[in-house]
Parts: structure tokens; C-alpha cells; sequence
């Protein structure tokens, strides 16, 4: 089984506290679109600037990112997922879902939809990933 992992649960767990991640404390196959390096540190930089978050604390959760981060596969940014997040989807999603999905569709490289299992808090990507076959343990919970 792999598993994708979106920005919105990785940033649950550095600055929310969240466990959504310990399930996968054993998984080989967890990876990311070269997105999350960009998105998570730009969040964190966010609240920083509007005193969300500490300057101590913020060094704080740059580590922990650097570690979690260290675990994770980074999917390329590449013209195959530009040209697959650019086409129809089963329904209307950000840009960014976008990428991402397509960034993980294509990680599947010819396994089944089923091998894969999509993380995410965001629920019109929860469903959009759903509708593509993969796993979404986190739909239920919203």
C-alpha cells in the first residue's frame, strides 16, 4: 500500500498537534508532491507573521518537518503532472488539489487506484480522490 500524504494533514500534525500521521510510523511507501516543501514552510512562515506561532516554537516545527519530511518520497514537479492536473477531474477542485491528485496518480505508475491511499483534511479533495478509487481514510471523518 503507499500513501500520498496532502499539506492540510502534515500541517495538522506540526501545528495542530494532531496523531492523523502515527498510523503510518511503519509504512515504506509515503511520498508527496515536491508541493508540500513549498506550501509547509510558506504556512508556517504565515503564522509566524501574524503571531500564530512563536519565533522559538516556529524553529520548533521546521525540525519536526525536516524529520517527518526525511520519511517521505518527494514526487517530482514535472510536465506528466502538469499535463494530467491541467485535465478533467470527476469534479471541480483547487489547483492545487489538482497537482497534488495528479501527482499521486502517477506515482500509481499502472498499479491499481486501490494501492493507494490519499491523505488529506480537505473534503471536495477527499472526494475527488474517492471518485478516482483511491483510499481516503480521513472522508469518514469529516
Amino acid at each position: 500500500m503507499r500513501h500520498y500524504l496532502d499539506s492540510s494533514v502534515v500541517l495538522a500534525a506540526l501545528l495542530e498537534g494532531s496523531t492523523v500521521l502515527q498510523p503510518l510510523q511503519n509504512e515504506t511507501e509515503v511520498a508527496s508532491s515536491r508541493l508540500l516543501w513549498i506550501e509547509v514552510p510558506r504556512v508556517i512562515e504565515r503564522a509566524v507573521r501574524t503571531n500564530r506561532l512563536g519565533a522559538e516554537d516556529s524553529v520548533a516545527v521546521r525540525r519536526r518537518f525536516e524529520r517527518l519530511a526525511d520519511g517521505l518520497a518527494q514526487l517530482k514537479l514535472d510536465d506528466p503532472v502538469f499535463l494530467r492536473a491541467a485535465g478533467p477531474y470527476p469534479m471541480v477542485i483547487r489547483t492545487l488539489d489538482a497537482l497534488h491528485l495528479a501527482s499521486a496518480e502517477l506515482w500509481l505508475q499502472g498499479a491499481p487506484a486501490t494501492d493507494l491511499a490519499v491523505w488529506t483534511f480537505d473534503y471536495q479533495m477527499n472526494l475527488c480522490a474517492a471518485s478516482l478509487g483511491f483510499q481516503t481514510p480521513l472522508l469518514e471523518t469529516q
